[in-house]
């Protein structure tokens, strides 16, 4: 029998887990997946003197509770493979205000009416029954709060042929995965009720260094120092349009209160 794409993905980051906090160790590729949470999570943060409590959905070894450990009370780490939880829990000893949770976002065993930030941070393309999970992440949060959605976009055609072509050569990577459109991603929010819907596209040369550790690190380093100031550049300074060429779309809105 066929297994699901949650099923296969699941399977495949249980085998990855023990190596994948690879990417938030080495100096490279945190600090490229630092700068892309961080500038994902700013606009939340400009309306909030704090996140209050943040649920991570498919947060994979948990390195947003570090990223963020300024800007939070309370983190609950979720995601379906057990192995990566358990790495998630390994990587955040000692940090008291992180919990996290093995299981499916759809389980009704989960926590409801916590949430005051739900984020779902390049998660929502490995999850099938989509406005299931949606109904899920409706529970989770209280009236009002926020949700942030970063996802892998479909709008430049080389991106998807190189992400094609990764899905080939490197094992550790879905081959199975899903790009949205803003379409896509807006209608999923206005049918479940979340409102006040914003949307930025990021990431142009810093993302991948945030997928790949690049060796050796003293020329990565820079290199990648250089790539996120570019990007940021780019970012206050590309017509609309063309901003749409980037890797990734955040999309934030706020449930109902």
């Amino acid at each position: 029998m066929t297994l699901s794409r949650e099923q296969s993905d699941r399977d495949l980051f249980d085998r990855v887990a023990s190596r994948y906090a690879r990417k938030d160790i080495a100096t490279s590729s945190a600090l490229a997946r630092r700068h892309q949470l961080l500038a994902a999570i700013e606009p939340v943060l400009d309306q909030l003197p704090n996140l209050g409590t943040l649920v991570d959905v498919g947060c994979g070894v948990g390195a947003t509770a570090a990223y963020l450990t300024d800007h939070y009370e309370r983190y609950i780490g979720i995601d379906q493979s057990e192995e990566m939880i358990k790495a998630a829990i390994a990587f955040n000893r000692g940090n008291l205000r992180a919990e996290f949770i093995a299981q499916n976002i759809k389980s009704r065993d989960l926590p409801q009416n916590v949430a005051d930030v739900i984020l779902s941070d390049g998660a929502l393309h490995h999850i099938t029954e989509l406005s299931e999970a949606m109904d899920a992440l409706v529970r989770i949060a209280k009236p009002g709060a926020f949700l942030v959605i970063r996802e892998p976009q479909n709008g430049n055609p080389l991106l998807q042929a190189l992400r094609w072509g990764r899905g080939i050569v490197d094992p550790s990577y879905s081959k199975e995965q899903i790009f949205f459109s803003e379409r896509d991603l807006k209608e999923l929010f206005s049918n479940h009720g979340v409102m006040d819907i914003s949307v930025e596209f990021q990431g142009f040369l810093s993302t991948p260094f945030a997928q790949v550790v690049m060796r050796p690190q003293f020329l990565s380093v820079p290199l990648c120092r250089a790539a996120i100031s570019i990007d940021r550049w780019l970012g206050a300074r590309l017509p609309e349009p063309l901003k749409k060429l980037s890797f990734n779309i955040i999309v934030i809105g706020r449930f109902k209160k």
